[in-house]
């Protein structure tokens, strides 16, 4: 097959083929994982490349790429190395079999605003190279990185168009639902017949990444999948078992041998001890200054402090200070009292 995400969609899910290997995803599940990426996470990968200063792009450009995806592969995982793989290998071959004409017609605009645009400045940067252009296998995978940028802003940007469900202005909205109309061009799928585990199979091959957000879009949207936006990464993920699930599968930001649902779960619990303590804690010294200025109502002082305890802690939650703060605030009154 052609380079590309090949996928078994029977209706209900999506299989990854890739060589011997199949992954299951549900309906959506495709694009929330590569809408977790930080395309700057790329650079490095990039740069540390075994071919990055050979000058032979036609010899072993191939290698180069190959090289590139078994980096990906191993950082984030089957969805997004294909793609990455994907998508510059596309642009790497218009590189490639250009003459010079329509080569100089692709690399000049991405040194027009090189200095200007914060993208292109930041691939530019400790690369070696002040401009886009392929007079190296590096500087190629610099201009393709810097196509690309481009082409996954408009994925995410699409994306967050599905999964927030948000009001979009109506012009965004026809420019998208125009991509299953007047510019299905855009549109670079591919459909073969696979024969494996002794029955054939539908097998959509997606090549390139707005490809693959109309591929799941379209079936996003006929299966009515709920996104959520998981309460302890902020990425979106599809829930598979339970739909009340608010924590993803994937690793989590505080430890990365970790799922998200494991740590939310544990954050929550931890949250809810603490808020316990902090509601215990104002009920006791609520209780104290009460009782002390029963025992000493002439006591402006007292009285002046079981204001600030109870304005205080009404004006501090608005704020949204951190439970540990409030602890520490109600601490004073401890002092007080302890004095009283």
């Amino acid at each position: 097959m052609d380079i590309g995400l090949n996928v078994d969609f029977d209706g209900k899910k999506n299989i990854v083929v890739e060589g011997d290997n199949f992954k299951e995803y549900p309906i959506g599940g495709m694009v929330c994982e590569y809408a977790r990426l930080y395309p700057s996470e790329i650079k490095p990968l990039i740069l540390e490349n075994p071919y990055f200063h050979d000058e032979d792009l036609k010899e072993n450009g191939g290698a180069a790429l190959w090289s590139l995806y078994e980096a990906c592969l191993e950082k984030f995982g089957i969805i997004t190395a294909v793609m990455i793989l994907t998508d510059f290998s596309s642009f790497m071959a218009d590189f490639n079999r250009a003459d010079e004409e329509e080569l100089k017609g692709l690399i000049e605009p991405l040194n027009e605003d090189k200095d200007e645009n914060k993208i292109k400045t930041f691939i530019l940067e400790e690369s070696g190279y002040e401009e886009f252009g392929i007079s190296t296998i590096g500087q190629a995978m610099l201009s393709a990185y810097a196509v690309y940028a481009d082409s996954y802003v408009a994925f995410k940007h699409s994306f967050n168009m599905l999964a927030s469900g948000g009001e979009y202005e109506e012009d965004q909205v026809m420019a998208f639902w125009g991509l299953y109309a007047s510019n299905m061009d855009f549109q670079h799928i591919d459909f073969h017949i696979m024969f494996y585990e002794n029955a054939f199979h539908s097998i959509y091959t997606i090549k390139s990444s707005m490809s693959l957000m109309m591929f799941e879009a379209a079936h996003a949207m006929d299966a009515e999948t709920k996104f959520v936006k998981c309460k302890n990464c902020g990425n979106y993920f599809v829930p598979v078992g339970r739909s009340d699930s608010v924590y993803c599968g994937y690793p989590s930001p505080q430890d990365a041998t970790k799922e998200c649902r494991e740590v939310g779960a544990n954050a929550t619990r931890a949250k809810k001890m603490k808020n316990d303590t902090l509601t215990q804690e104002y009920r006791r010294l609520y209780m104290r200054l009460k009782m002390a200025i029963k025992r000493h109502p002439d006591d402006e002082a007292l009285q002046e402090r079981f204001r600030e305890l109870t304005d205080g802690m009404k004006e501090k939650k608005k704020q949204k200070d951190s439970v540990d703060d409030l602890l520490e605030w109600l601490q004073s009154f401890e002092n007080v009292l302890n004095d009283n």
